[in-house]
């Protein structure tokens, strides 16, 4: 029996050796920026899979802090994910570009506007795309890649520092057995690093490499569509010249495209940046439709048909005015915020002097001028502050506003240390959306939300201290 695809059979598909000079140039020191383009790639296919994309699904529908701080759209809050998932897409696809003019077949000379218009692409890249299965196994050689080139920086770090020890051995004139001892290690690491290196991407062709990485975003595009339900378009000035005036699809091939009555996306309304500021008018969410062949035929974001929006219409326009802290800039800053006072709240017995004034340095001068004011005006509330009901109110009011800011705090640094590419480890994983962090967040609602749990800080720390001076002096 046949097995099932979400991918439809072409007439043919490229032959990995077609076109293949095997005297090409190798990309050599160029694998150390070629293995973050292939974690990029494979952490781009993880990030679509059924069980990422149901997480995603249930969190932008059930967080209730991207509900108050977002929106509670879930159509805008979908678009918000899909539109840098296609960022990150184009983003590698620049890379490739740039590595493909250093081909030996031209085919790959010209790959700058590809993906200009992901869901309008060129007739002469269907095929391209792997089936699901072939899919995976490149995944599994993209991340293999990823993960030697991460050993080979770290071994040639040990041979740069055994060599810069040899040298300084044979100039401090080392007896010749200790000598000929540390050569021989340093033979040894040079060996390490040979293994290390003809299994890495640096004995590659630039055609091996920049196939691999097209035909992966190839099929990352499909598996997009298939998603979101998005119907790919393909054009051509030279149509006539294919057979059945574009892709030839099997007859017993399985189609991907969107049922009729799913929800359909504008191709015109995709491939240009959001607005990134605002909320978007609410909407009721209804139940999800089945699977089909195991696999999402649109059904992840089925709610959202019809409530479909342009990412650069009007009404979104005008009604998109308030900042985000991704918009001013803000949204690592109140991360660290929210979660040093998270920290803080854990143990409010022994907050001291210091952490208060790392505390107020961190703020911003918006969040200092609300916070006076409302010390000011809760000035008869604090002769109560020692008050044990009203403490433990604060102390659950603090907790209930942590409970539902303080995950997308968490994401925030998550997204910010996955995408630190001079910092992270090579081949580490992305699994995290601005979408569901504090980046689209509205900077009034988070100020006045930080404001508050300051303020309750402030009370629960009082109180604890009072608790303890009490302890204190009856035990004199």
């Amino acid at each position: 029996m046949k097995d099932s695809t979400w991918f439809p059979n072409k007439s043919k598909t490229p032959n990995k050796n077609k076109g293949v000079n095997p005297e090409s140039a190798m990309i050599g020191i160029l694998s150390f920026e070629v293995s973050r383009l292939m974690s990029r790639v494979a952490n781009l296919w993880h990030c679509l899979s059924d069980r990422q994309m149901s997480r995603l699904k249930e969190e932008v529908r059930y967080s209730l802090g991207i509900r108050r701080l977002i929106s509670d759209n879930l159509s805008y809050l979908i678009d918000l994910a899909l539109e840098e998932i296609i960022d990150t897409l184009k983003g590698v696809a620049v890379s490739v570009a740039r590595l493909g003019k250093k081909c030996a077949d031209p085919i790959y000379h010209n790959l700058d506007h590809v993906f200009d218009s992901p869901f309008q692409m060129d007739v002469k890249w269907c095929g391209w795309e792997y089936r699901l299965k072939k899919m995976e196994k490149r995944v599994k050689k993209l991340k293999k890649f990823a993960s030697v080139m991460s050993q080979l920086h770290e071994e040639l770090g040990v041979l740069s520092d055994l060599n810069t020890r040899l040298t300084k051995m044979e100039s401090n004139g080392v007896n010749q057995g200790q000598l000929q001892e540390f050569r021989q290690k340093v033979t040894w690491q040079r060996e390490e690093v040979s293994r290390l290196r003809g299994m890495s991407p640096w004995v590659r062709s630039y055609d091996y490499i920049v196939r691999l990485l097209l035909r992966s975003l190839l099929t990352i595009v499909e598996r997009i569509r298939v998603v979101f339900g998005i119907k790919t378009e393909y054009r051509s000035s030279n149509v006539k010249d294919l057979p059945h005036g574009g892709c030839f699809v099997p007859k017993n091939s399985i189609s991907v495209y969107p049922s009729e009555g799913s929800f359909k996306r504008s191709i015109s309304n995709l491939g240009h940046k959001p607005v990134l500021c605002g909320r978007y008018p609410s909407y009721k969410p209804v139940s999800c439709s089945p699977r089909v062949n195991g696999i999402f035929q649109n059904d992840i974001f089925d709610p959202v048909k019809k409530s479909s929006f342009s990412f650069n219409s009007k009404q979104r326009l005008v009604k998109g005015q308030e900042p985000t802290l991704g918009k001013a800039a803000l949204a690592l800053r109140y991360a660290n915020i929210i979660i040093f006072i998270e920290t803080l709240a854990m143990s409010p017995q022994v907050i001291t002097s210091e952490a208060r004034e790392d505390l107020y340095d961190m703020l911003t001068t918006n969040i200092k001028q609300s916070l006076r004011q409302k010390l000011f005006l809760s000035k008869k509330e604090s002769l109560l502050a020692y008050d044990e009901r009203i403490a433990s109110g604060r102390r659950s009011s603090v907790q209930r506003i942590l409970d539902w800011l303080s995950p997308l705090a968490h994401n925030m640094i998550k997204w910010y240390s996955e995408r630190n590419f001079e910092k992270q480890p090579m081949g580490s994983g992305g699994n995290v959306l601005l979408v569901q962090t504090l980046y689209y967040a509205d900077q009034a609602t988070c100020e006045i939300a930080i404001t508050e749990l300051i303020v309750g800080l402030h009370y629960v720390s009082r109180f604890s201290i009072e608790i303890i001076d009490r302890s204190l002096m009856g035990s004199v």
